[in-house]
């Protein structure tokens, strides 16, 4: 039996991106500009953590939702590859490392709303840099998985032949960004160094797109009339 040769459509991948873009939302509901690090000013920690309990606390909860959408992205990937008869044990790889990431995210934006309460109940402001500290050294930490990630979906999707490999090229070029970061840049010395090659970030958010809107217009997986030639999609509007 012949390889199937044609993408198979898979709409978590869209969806996921999507959920993931949320994140949005409530960073720009709730103003979050936290966390800082070591180096703010006292004036800045009390700007970033006093009276923003409520908004931060609730843009914990909110990310702690959205940022599965980027699980669910790599779920539709893996799924989608597997479909169309090209699984790549990289994906199972690309999978945990996001989850990873989500991980740890969640725990950066959970710290920085626990600083916030604490300080508007009677926490020092020592007490507040301390637990930011903590939030951004997280966050510095959610690069590298990412970066693993991406680049596992970027040599699968390559692989598999049923991308452009423009769009396969980018995960690869957003994974090797983020991974560099995660690599050899966490030391609080470099922190200007990853803002400034942030631009990974927008690689990837193009790339999250891009490959969902592609699995999102591939044709379905459909069960095929007896003796349909194995190497194409039935066409639903044929039936």
């Amino acid at each position: 039996m012949s390889r199937r040769t044609a993408l198979v459509g898979n709409r978590l991948v869209l969806v996921g991106a999507v959920l993931y873009l949320l994140e949005w939302v409530a960073i720009i509901g709730a103003g979050v500009g936290v966390p800082l690090g070591a180096t703010a000013s006292a004036h800045d920690v009390l700007a970033g953590y006093a009276g923003h309990a409520d908004a931060l606390g609730w843009a914990a909860g909110w990310f702690a939702v959205v940022e599965l959408g980027r699980v669910l992205l790599m779920v539709g990937l893996r799924s989608a590859l597997a479909e169309s008869e090209r699984p790549h044990r990289l994906m199972d790889v690309a999978v945990a490392a996001m989850a990873v990431s989500v991980a740890l995210e969640v725990v950066v934006y959970a710290v920085s709303a626990g600083a916030s309460w604490s300080l508007a109940h009677g926490g020092s402001l020592a007490t507040t840099r301390a637990l930011d500290a903590v939030a951004f050294q997280t966050n510095l930490t959610v690069y590298g998985p990412i970066g693993v990630s991406l680049l596992c979906a970027g040599v699968a999707m390559w692989c598999s032949g049923l991308f452009a490999r423009a769009l396969s090229g980018l995960g690869l070029v957003a994974g090797l960004l983020f991974t560099v970061m995660g690599l050899a840049l966490e030391a609080p010395r470099f922190a200007q160094a990853v803002q400034a090659i942030s631009a990974a970030a927008l690689i990837m958010w193009i790339w999250m797109v891009w490959t969902g809107v592609v699995t999102w217009r591939a044709r379905p997986r459909v069960a095929r009339p007896r003796g349909a030639d194995d190497t194409s999609t039935y066409d639903l509007t044929t039936a």
